[in-house]
């Protein structure tokens, strides 16, 4: 299965993340591609530093659990 959702970050809320939980529940194969339209110089810039970030291995990971709540504690 695969498929494509176009929204504004705005429209990035845990009601989003709860569907998408529920649409792969019980899954083992799941692939996440974030795309980013907008390609300025703060954007690159980020995109940069974010490259250097995984090179020098110092990258956070989440379980699926720890993403959902995550959005909570801010």
């Amino acid at each position: 299965m695969e498929a494509v959702i176009k929204l504004k970050p705005e429209e990035l809320d845990n009601n989003l993340l709860l569907k998408i939980k529920q649409l792969i529940a019980g899954r083992s194969d799941m692939e996440v591609t974030i795309s980013l339209k907008e390609k300025s110089l703060v954007y690159l810039k980020d995109l940069d530093e974010s490259i250097r970030q995984v090179e020098d291995d110092d990258t956070i990971t989440f379980t699926m659990e720890e993403f959902l709540a995550y959005p909570a504690k801010k």
